[in-house]
């Protein structure tokens, strides 16, 4: 099994979390902030319409072949680290 981890920073526009796989594979999202929820889905994701993840709480993710996970928050700034999981890509 192959890993591959990350960070990125997000704010009040839906960001693509730059990984993929050809696979299907699993991802491992971590809410860094402290003080505000992360917001997770697809590339319209909003604060409203996402599914939230608490301040340093962590979400796992089942994902299809070639499947994008964004990311959203209520301000800018906001860290965000992950980790991709893959048999072969």
């Amino acid at each position: 099994m192959t890993l591959e981890a990350g960070q990125i920073t997000v704010g009040t526009a839906a960001t693509i979390i730059p990984e993929t796989c050809i696979m299907p594979w699993r991802l491992e999202i971590h809410n860094d902030d402290n003080t505000d929820d992360l917001y997770v889905g697809g590339a319209s994701v909003t604060t409203s319409t996402g599914m939230r993840v608490n301040k340093l709480e962590r979400l796992s993710l089942e994902l299809a072949p070639l499947d994008y996970v964004y990311v959203v928050s209520s301000k800018s700034g906001h860290n965000v680290s992950y980790i991709k999981f893959t048999r072969a890509c």
